[in-house]
């Protein structure tokens, strides 16, 4: 118990020095393949993260059991390493993917809506932009410096959206596949998109708030048990409480709304 609290700790604090598009594609923290025997794994997209972590010791209680979480990208790490065959009892993703994970036959049928989250635009540099209509968002766009976003990550349908509607796909300074950071000289910026639960606890970036409604497509975080669960029964009990009221201020603070469907997938 206390060696995976430490390690979420360490994990959380990497995440923040290194800015979360980077924490997002999956490179630091816990890993469910080092999980023990008895230890509950999870496999989290990072635009869950900050909630999750602010009701993780509640979590842990309610199960009675150690959580081993691995956040990472939903359509990236994440995908890749369920598909592979790392067995698990919940992740936390997006429907796509568990659709996609279904037809694989590496996840249960139900599935379980925990929350939607808008796509949110991060600004670096010191200067102002107007980001207000779609005429000013594309012209912010094609100004800026460098535009980021996580190529597997939960914004990537709204930006698709924008740069096929606002005809900036290949226009953009697309950053994307960069680790590094774009320097900036003055008067330049950067854009960032990612879930505004992403956006807000970065340090580093002004957040403009989501993208406006006409070019946005929220992401749905989805629940599923896999296949090969080795505890059904607590993970069954983690969806409960994630469902349940215990995590809705940390939702509403990391600019999330709380959502509880529960669905077949097919």
């Amino acid at each position: 118990m206390k060696t995976n609290t430490a390690i979420l700790g360490l994990g959380l604090a990497l995440s923040l020095a290194c800015g979360s598009s980077a924490f997002a594609q999956g490179f630091a923290g816990p890993k469910v393949a080092d999980a023990k025997p008895g230890e509950i794994r999870l496999f989290v997209t990072a635009a869950i993260r900050e909630p999750l972590d602010a009701v993780m010791a509640k979590a842990q209680a309610a199960v009675g059991k150690p959580l081993v979480v691995e956040y990472g990208s939903a359509r990236g790490n994440l995908k890749d390493e369920i598909l592979k065959g790392q067995d698990f009892e919940i992740a936390i993703l997006l429907p796509d993917v568990n659709q996609e994970l279904l037809a694989a036959g590496k996840i249960r049928p139900e599935a379980f809506e925990i929350a939607r989250v808008p796509v949110a635009i991060g600004l670096r540099g010191d200067v102002q932009v107007d980001v207000s209509t779609p005429a000013a968002i594309k012209a912010a766009m094609l100004k800026a410096k460098s535009i980021k976003y996580a190529p597997t990550g939960a914004a990537l349908l709204t930006v698709k959206n924008l740069f096929a509607k606002l005809d900036v796909g290949d226009k953009v300074h697309d950053s994307s596949t960069l680790r590094e950071e774009v320097p900036l000289a003055a008067g330049e910026y950067e854009l960032n998109f990612y879930p505004l639960s992403e956006i807000i606890p970065n340090k580093k970036l002004k957040n403009l708030g989501p993208v406006i409604p006409q070019l946005q497509v929220p992401s749905t975080i989805q629940v599923v048990i896999g296949k090969n669960a080795n505890d059904a029964k607590a993970a069954r009990t983690l969806i409960n409480f994630l469902q349940g009221p215990a995590i809705d201020e940390a939702l509403k603070a990391d600019g999330m709304d709380k959502s509880v469907i529960n669905s077949t997938l097919k």
